[in-house]
């Protein structure tokens, strides 16, 4: 993967997240990423098969992410999704994945990652809530 590409399985070891949904996922290739808690912000992006990061928790993340096309969702400085996100990212199988990181820290490590896809954490990723 020398393309600036990496998987969905990378961004989970890479950001030290919990994955709670999209198991069957983890193989998806991520092209790039976006960052923002405004949706306006997802909806101008004009990115596919990208992670969205984000510290929002509600139902609405996860729709826009569909519309958009993003391969996952990342929800940033220890939040944790309202039961619906949940269980609407459950039945659509998208892949969201939690994580502890501030924004900046989590756009930090994908970016470099998706810079250099040879320097690859090790360790397997935290597999939760499925």
């Amino acid at each position: 993967m020398k393309n600036g590409k990496i998987t969905i399985s990378e961004v989970v070891q890479a950001l030290e997240g919990e994955l709670i949904s999209g198991e069957d996922k983890l193989d998806r290739d991520v092209e790039s990423f976006g960052a923002t808690d405004l949706l306006s912000d997802v909806l101008a992006m004009g990115k596919t098969n990208y992670a969205l990061l984000t510290g929002l928790t509600n139902v609405q993340i996860l729709r826009t992410a569909e519309i958009t096309n993003a391969c996952c969702v990342v929800i940033v400085r220890n939040k944790q999704p309202q039961p619906a996100a949940v269980s609407l990212a459950k039945r659509n199988g998208i892949p969201l994945i939690l994580s502890r990181l501030t924004m900046f820290d989590a756009c930090c490590r994908i970016g470099r990652l998706l810079e250099n896809p040879d320097a690859r954490t090790e360790g397997t990723p935290n597999t939760a809530g499925a």
